[in-house]
């Protein structure tokens, strides 16, 4: 009779990882939306391989057989785990490393030497290893020598594998062979030729085509030789093709540890948090059903859930996810090495300083911790803090090409580009299979060839060609914004970084994309790194992410960035930077965000100061992103409503004394954050009523009100006299006042009554955009221009990606002949459509209506290489030029009577 098999393991089989995280993991173009990143893990699947099925339920295998195939493909039952040996490879494979049964002496001595090298047991495992000479000691052997930080002995060990192992071993055992390559994927990454590319290459591409043949030819039913081939794949960052290889692991042996890790930290790379915590809880429900252990609960899930929390910036949530398994295993190298790299994520160095020491004790010469916690200070912006550890991790391992790529990804993402060349091309040398190295290196040698043009404050850059046209706009628009940002008016940061900004113009979605891969936020068209800022070129076509764009206000926005992380010392909360960027783009609110907040404000969804930067970088919702800006934005406004200007540099300035927000909110605001939250709420009810999105106190909801006459429809709605009836008793409920408003409108033209109640709910409404849009239809249709601009002011002013607003305003002022205005609106539509030769031109057109011959000349200029090939532009430029300098060369009697 056959056993009934363990519950089904396999979280997902068909995708290991989002296509657009593998992407942004590797450094390559991603093209997700917004949001994508979030997607959740797919369904729970049954199924492991159907050849390991045919071959468990053959009526040909015998029973001691099949106990062996199960064991192997994680399929055991109880009945199965008799034998301490049995139960200690299952209690090793599902991560439970303090079994008892990986202690008992009738284990076999490689499960129990390998669960020690784990453990960090490394003085214990090398005397169990002593004197075996297969393969796979030879391997934990040279493992445990490395993480004991012997370097030297651990090279000698992959040296002596490589010349001794006889050809035999590697040609008709699979397990021999995964082991083999284990050996030499530390060797080749740690200590490979690295001065000769062609033999690094030949290294790689020798282990790949082993790994094949072990995988096609020896054994297709052996997991072990396609997790040798995953964890050399995520050693050199092609994620996708290792997510392949653990598709192939999982199917093989569903309840493999170390195959859910990897996937796990493939997650954390391509900053797909909610899937690397769903990994975690699979870890841990894979180890709570091993039998005989006190404590079921899988290292790996620890150790993933701290490096999550580590991206994410919340040291103490990492440090508390790793505790256990510190308790449980304090020698481990893996779990100390990330403890200092949470550390110094909080900026306390010298404790960092402390367990960088201790762990230099316990493995002298090894990098592995200096390189992790300069990996996360770097990824934090901490540059110099990061370029010490990293240099110091390079400088014991030479050979290692990891520290010299994320030193080269530093200087990048710090606007040091001679130095970041140096480091990437020598990373490129010694790992060409690197794909983060590759692209990386790929993109900084781009932009060694582009043009650069310089002011006070800012160098901007840009690839040749029609990008010069807003390069040159751009370097002149900088230093207003400048005056403004660093500035100390109102809402200014009153400081100015120490050096000089890089805005970085590339020319379409996939250059910028790559240029600011390991960023978390790839779902816009810009982003600040520090000193440099990377934008997307506002041009259309299938190349870009979003068309035209108002560049100059997405600057503005992300040069507050620059200066807020200057002043703080790269310290600010996520949430605060966005709010301060926001704030100093001086526009109003966006009228959708102010739905979005209502909905939130009802639903008991706004953030608390705990939560709100998880909306940035961990949002469970679609909408979350957008809720975290707005409610951001909303709270820096508050706090500067109740504290005054000042208040949030003085919290900018507690924060670059590395203090906590709830130790800076203490000392600034002198509350409390749930004190501070408390204030907030009672000013969001406030706003909201006096947006009219909430109602006042004791003013029944529309909804309810409503919802007695839908049912008695005139003309598919609710009766207008009914409703005319509703809203004699609640005269300034918006809700109503809507609904009348809809029910007497037909077509553009309103009749009195109607424009009369669209011009309330403007006035009740101030950030609704639709009781706008119905006024500007009735002033087109009636020729009431005073009434139309009025109305597009307020749209325009809030409007980011079209020129249609702005354009209407120029024309509509032209026609009054107040240019001044006409041309202001012109040049603002040619700001956010700087390629359309129309608006151009019609820029142009206007510029020379007001007189404004040099205003002319610029946009004949762009419009002469936006069409190069249209002599008009020449004539028309010529004779602009002799207007400016005839009007250069009159008397200056002449000039003022003029």
């Amino acid at each position: 009779m056959r056993r009934r098999l363990a519950p089904a393991l396999a979280l997902f089989v068909a995708a290991l990882l989002p296509a657009h995280a593998l992407a942004q993991a590797e450094g390559r173009p991603s093209t997700a939306p917004e949001g994508a990143l979030d997607a959740p893990a797919p369904t729970e699947r049954s199924d492991i391989s159907p050849t390991v099925r045919r071959l468990l339920d053959s009526e040909f295998i015998d029973e001691e057989s099949a106990r062996r195939l199960r064991l192997f493909h994680g399929l055991w039952t109880t009945e199965d785990l008799q034998s301490p040996g049995a139960m200690a490879t299952v209690a090793l494979r599902r991560g439970l490393l303090d079994h008892p049964a990986l202690q008992d002496e009738l284990t076999p001595t490689l499960v129990r030497a390998e669960a020690k090298v784990l453990r960090g047991e490394l003085p214990e495992a090398l005397a169990l290893l002593d004197g075996d000479g297969s393969v796979r000691a030879a391997a934990l052997r040279a493992e445990a020598l490395f993480l004991a930080g012997r370097l030297q002995e651990a090279e000698a060990e992959t040296a002596r594998l490589l010349r001794d192992t006889p050809r035999r071993a590697l040609t008709d055992d699979a397990g021999a062979i995964a082991a083999f390559a284990r050996a030499m994927t530390l060797r080749l990454n740690f200590f490979g030729p690295g001065s000769a590319e062609a033999g690094v290459a030949s290294d790689f591409q020798a282990l790949m085509r082993l790994l094949a043949r072990g995988r096609d030819e020896v054994d297709r039913l052996d997991w072990t030789v396609r997790l040798a081939e995953a964890e050399l794949l995520f050693s050199k960052r092609q994620f996708s093709e290792a997510a392949d290889a653990l598709n192939e692991v999982i199917r093989l042996n569903p309840g493999l540890a170390r195959a859910w890790y990897l996937a796990g930290r493939m997650r954390v790379e391509g900053f797909d948090f909610a899937g690397a915590t769903q990994i975690a809880a699979r870890l841990d429900a894979l180890a709570s059903e091993v039998p005989g252990a006190a404590r079921r609960t899988s290292v790996y899930a620890d150790l993933l859930l701290a490096r999550t929390m580590l991206r994410q910036g919340d040291w103490r949530a990492g440090l508390e996810a790793l505790r256990p398994t510190l308790a449980r295993y304090p020698k481990m190298r893996e779990a100390l090495a990330v403890e200092a790299a949470l550390v110094a994520s909080s900026f306390a160095f010298a404790d960092a300083e402390a367990l960088l020491s201790a762990f230099d004790a316990r493995s002298p010469g090894s990098p592995m911790a200096l390189y992790e916690a300069g990996r996360e200070l770097a990824f934090g912006r901490q540059y110099e803090e990061a370029a010490d550890l990293l240099e110091r991790a390079n400088a014991l391992l030479p050979t290692w090409a990891d520290p010299v790529l994320e030193l080269g990804l530093l200087e990048m993402q710090s606007g040091r580009d001679d130095r970041a060349r140096l480091w990437l091309r020598r990373a490129v040398r010694m790992d060409p299979f690197n794909r983060r190295a590759e692209n990386s290196f790929r993109v900084i040698e781009e932009l060694a060839s582009y043009n650069t043009l310089e002011s006070d404050h800012f160098i901007v850059r840009y690839k040749p060609g029609i990008d010069a046209l807003l390069a040159r706009e751009m370097i002149e628009e900088a230093e207003r914004i400048h005056e403004r940002v660093a500035g100390d008016g109102p809402g200014g940061i009153d400081h100015t970084p120490p050096r000089k900004t890089t805005v970085e113009l590339m020319p379409d979605h996939e250059w910028f994309s790559v240029r600011i891969t390991g960023m978390p936020a790839i779902h816009t068209m810009a982003a600040a790194t520090g000193p440099v800022i990377a934008m997307e070129s506002p041009r259309g076509g299938a190349r870009q992410s979003v068309g035209f764009y108002d560049w100059a206000r997405v600057l503005q926005h992300e040069y507050a960035h620059t200066v807020t992380l200057s002043r703080t010392r790269n310290r600010i909360p996520h949430w605060f930077t966005e709010a301060a960027a926001v704030h100093l783009e001086d526009r109003p609110m966006p009228p959708e965000w102010i739905g979005l907040l209502a909905s939130a404000y009802r639903e008991g969804r706004l953030f608390d100061l705990d939560k709100i930067n998880l909306g940035f970088i961990r949002p469970e919702r679609p909408a979350d992103r957008s809720l975290a800006y707005a409610q951001g934005a909303w709270m820096y406004r508050f706090i500067i409503d109740a504290w005054g200007d000042r208040a949030p540099l003085e919290l900018m300035d507690q924060y670059a004394k590395g203090r906590s927000e709830r130790e800076a909110v203490r000392e600034v605001l002198g509350v409390e954050v749930h004190e501070f939250m408390k204030l907030f709420m009672i000013r969001a009810r406030e706003d909201l009523q006096s947006w009219g999105v909430l109602p006042q106190e004791g003013q029944p909801d529309a909804g309810e009100l409503l919802g007695s006459f839908v049912k008695e429809s005139y003309g598919g709605g609710p009766d207008p006299l009914r409703l005319r009836i509703l809203l004699a008793e609640h005269p300034d409920h918006t809700g109503l006042l809507r609904a009348v408003a809809v029910s007497r409108s037909d077509g553009n033209r309103l009749d009195d009554q109607a424009r009369e109640l669209w011009e309330r709910l403007a006035t009740l409404m101030p950030h609704d955009p639709e009781p706008r849009r119905r006024l500007v239809r009735h002033a087109r249709a009636s020729g009431e221009d005073e009434v139309a601009i009025e109305h597009l002011e307020w749209l325009d002013e809030r409007e980011q990606h079209s020129p249609a607003y702005a354009a209407e305003l120029a024309r509509r002022y032209a026609e009054l002949e107040q240019f001044g205005d006409a041309l202001a609106k012109a040049n603002r539509a040619a700001t956010i459509a700087p390629f359309d030769a129309s608006t151009r031109e019609f820029a142009a057109t206007i510029a020379l209506r007001a007189g404004e011959h040099r205003h002319a000349e610029r946009h004949l200029v762009a419009l002469g290489e936006i069409e190069p090939g249209r002599e008009i532009h020449k004539r028309r430029l010529e004779a602009v030029r002799r207007l400016i300098e005839e009007s250069s060369s009159a008397p200056q009697t002449e000039r003022d009577s003029g």
